[in-house]
């Protein structure tokens, strides 16, 4: 988990400098931290997940990446379902919902 300020745009010292092919610090370090893992850990390794809180973007959500806009107890159900790949966590939150 990273909780930031926006820190994650600074990228070998420079604010708002790209990474690899134009993404943020963030993004090409955790690719760098991913291989690792599977380097580490073997093929047949899932992968780590991160999850970003932060007032901004820190990284494009993709299927190993989840962005938090705010942050309460409520969150903590959310990366549950974020980190045993609950595809339909979103569905499920908006359902519990009592109007």
């Amino acid at each position: 988990m990273l909780v930031s300020d926006s820190e994650s745009w600074v990228y070998q010292q420079r604010a708002f400098a790209s990474g690899a092919n134009g993404s943020t610090g963030v993004v090409t370090e955790w690719q760098r931290f991913v291989q690792n893992q599977v380097r580490l850990q073997g093929e047949s390794f899932a992968g780590p997940k991160l999850v970003c809180i932060d007032l901004q973007t820190q990284a494009p959500e993709r299927g190993d990446m989840l962005n938090v806009g705010g942050f309460s107890d409520a969150v903590f159900g959310v990366f549950a379902a974020f980190l045993n790949d609950d595809a339909n966590r979103f569905v499920t939150e908006v359902e519990a919902v009592t109007l």
